[in-house]
């Protein structure tokens, strides 16, 4: 995987990737897709071994679908008949205020398997905590062979000198230092992480400060073997709680008696006292459980924060180094993976050598947008969690409390968009990347809540079930595609020529049926790696060359 040389005693690699986190995991994953060694350094010596987010959205699980990972992913956590209701409670042994009802894992494989030909969603968001998944990755990253792995090491230092980025990493255990020349590296290390700041990158935005989700907050994992059984209601993948004693809520880690419970510090500085963890979580339930805590986790709530830039000549960030979320919405870790599927493809391309000058700057151009309109949405949906009225008497069983719990419902009945948001999963646009073409056509306008399928160049190629119920992205090749719909005679050669020319991998796919070429309204469009439509056309046009230029960073339109 890495050989020695490059001079000054350092290790040859073609990437490192700094953070082996989430997002660090599927950036490695993804250069192993396409032909790229790489080395993953991490400061703890495994994966997450503590619960953090639930949910992976349709467009990561599209991600992990292109890596051949989604079938099995979706078999971890959560048992597939149990419900992922989100329900809201003054105490979960009391009032209910309101129920977002979701259907089980099993209910949403249904659905896919009985889709129609133009039905959007081939991956349904997907409810698992993320140390399951984080888990999983980290076992299949062993069994790569183009992956080396240096969990329990960290970077301590880089310099980028033009040609190559020098990297130290340094061993926790025993101080012992190492040295790596790479063609580029990635830092997916985090907030707080080593990359962002040797490039001296700024975080800019907003942060909230209210009662809840709006400051620091403590993730409390526990064990609860009654729970359930205590519980006399239909289960819910996530209870809230919504009284003048505490607020929180607890999510099903394993539908059995694993659980999480999210509540803030009264003040930024207070330790975790696990005794008032203990009065919280009895004051939620309502009744006393017998339960025992596993591990606590600091967090800070209501974060909007975007870097100013996303790296630079060699050096490139992703996930939480460039964006700092709430968890409302669910779009921190799902964002991030989007960043590792556009990032992988284009440092492969220019590891290889078919990418051109202009494809790192592209990354930044196409995905900053999107973490400030992301950003933006969850701290939207913070605000209102953190808005729910909550009066005097909600807890009494007279008038009063009934009055003050219908206010509280009827505020939380319009919460459904903070579990739905397919706008927001399915719908990031690259509309002024300079990788793109524009066909003078206007994109559909955003919507968070609701998904717009379009081939206008920049967006993510509308879905489509082929016969035999098999997924369109599961024909695409792994470089460019080009789609040749029903109808179109275009000869694809000269494009091919074109692609081969300057190595860049190329497939044609052809698609029948009037429903898919009326989905796409061309009759060609060229797919990048990532599922974006770069172009389309009736026609070729006249000078593949520079179409193929365009669209892999070499200039030209």
């Amino acid at each position: 995987m890495a050989e020695r040389g490059g001079g000054e005693g350092a290790t040859k690699v073609p990437v490192v990737i700094a953070g082996g986190g989430p997002v660090g995991m599927t950036l490695a994953n993804f250069l192993h897709f396409y032909g790229v060694p790489c080395l993953v350094v991490n400061r703890e010596k495994s994966s997450r071994l503590t619960p953090k987010g639930s949910t992976h959205n349709s467009r990561s699980m599209e991600h992990y679908r292109r890596l051949g990972l989604a079938r099995a992913i979706r078999k971890l956590g959560l048992p597939a008949d149990h419900p992922t209701d989100v329900g809201y409670f003054t105490r979960l042994t009391s009032w209910e205020l309101a129920r977002l009802a979701m259907p089980s894992e099993a209910e949403k494989m249904r659905r896919v398997a009985a889709a129609a030909p133009a039905d959007q969603v081939p991956e349904p968001i997907f409810r698992c905590n993320q140390m399951y998944v984080e888990r999983y990755l980290f076992e299949h990253l062993k069994s790569l062979p183009s992956v080396a792995m240096r969990y329990g090491w960290s970077c301590v230092g880089f310099t980028d000198r033009g040609g190559d980025v020098r990297v130290e990493i340094e061993e926790a255990d025993t101080g012992r230092r190492e040295t790596y020349a790479c063609d580029y590296l990635a830092g997916c290390d985090g907030g707080q992480g080593v990359v962002r700041r040797g490039l001296a990158i700024r975080y800019a935005g907003e942060t909230l400060n209210q009662d809840y989700m709006g400051g620091t907050m403590v993730a409390s994992y526990l064990r609860a073997p009654d729970l359930y059984r205590t519980l006399d209601r239909p289960r819910c993948w996530q209870y809230w709680m919504v009284n003048r004693d505490v607020r929180g809520n607890v999510i099903s880690i394993d539908g059995a008696d694993e659980f999480q419970m999210g509540t803030q510090l009264r003040a930024p500085d207070d330790p975790i006292d696990e005794r008032e963890m203990a009065r919280r979580f009895r004051a939620a339930i309502g009744v006393d459980v017998a339960f025992e805590f596993l591990r606590h986790a600091r967090w800070r709530g209501g974060q909007a924060l975007v870097a100013d830039r996303f790296g630079q000549g060699r050096v490139w960030l992703a996930g939480d180094a460039v964006h700092l979320f709430s968890p409302t919405g669910g779009f921190g870790l799902n964002t991030g993976v989007d960043d590792a599927a556009n990032l992988a493809w284009k440092l492969a391309a220019l590891v290889q050598g078919w990418g051109g000058p202009a494809l790192a700057a592209s990354y930044e151009a196409e995905r900053r947008p999107i973490a400030i309109r992301n950003t933006s949405a969850s701290a939207r949906l913070a605000r209102n969690v953190g808005a729910v009225p909550i009066g005097p008497a909600i807890d009494a069983d007279s008038p009063d409390g009934a009055a003050a719990r219908g206010a509280a419902s009827a505020f939380l009945s319009n919460f459904g968009e903070e579990f739905a948001s397919l706008g927001v999963q399915l719908g990031a646009r690259y509309d002024d990347s300079p990788i793109v073409v524009p066909d003078g056509t206007a994109p559909p306008a955003f919507d968070a809540v609701v998904y717009r399928p379009s081939a206008c160049p920049g967006g993510r190629a509308p879905h489509f079930w082929l016969d035999g119920h098999v997924s369109l992205f599961d024909r695409l090749g792994r470089g460019f595609t080009l789609l040749r719909f029903d109808g179109c005679r275009a000869d694809a050669a000269p494009l091919a020529h074109a692609a081969r020319a300057c190595g860049v991998p190329f497939s044609v796919l052809d698609v029948d049926g009037d429903e898919a070429r009326d989905l796409y309204e061309r009759g060609l469009a060229l797919v990048r790696p990532d599922q974006h439509v770069a172009w389309r056309g009736d026609r070729l046009p006249e000078d593949c060359a520079a179409l193929i230029a365009r669209v892999t960073g070499w200039g030209g339109g």
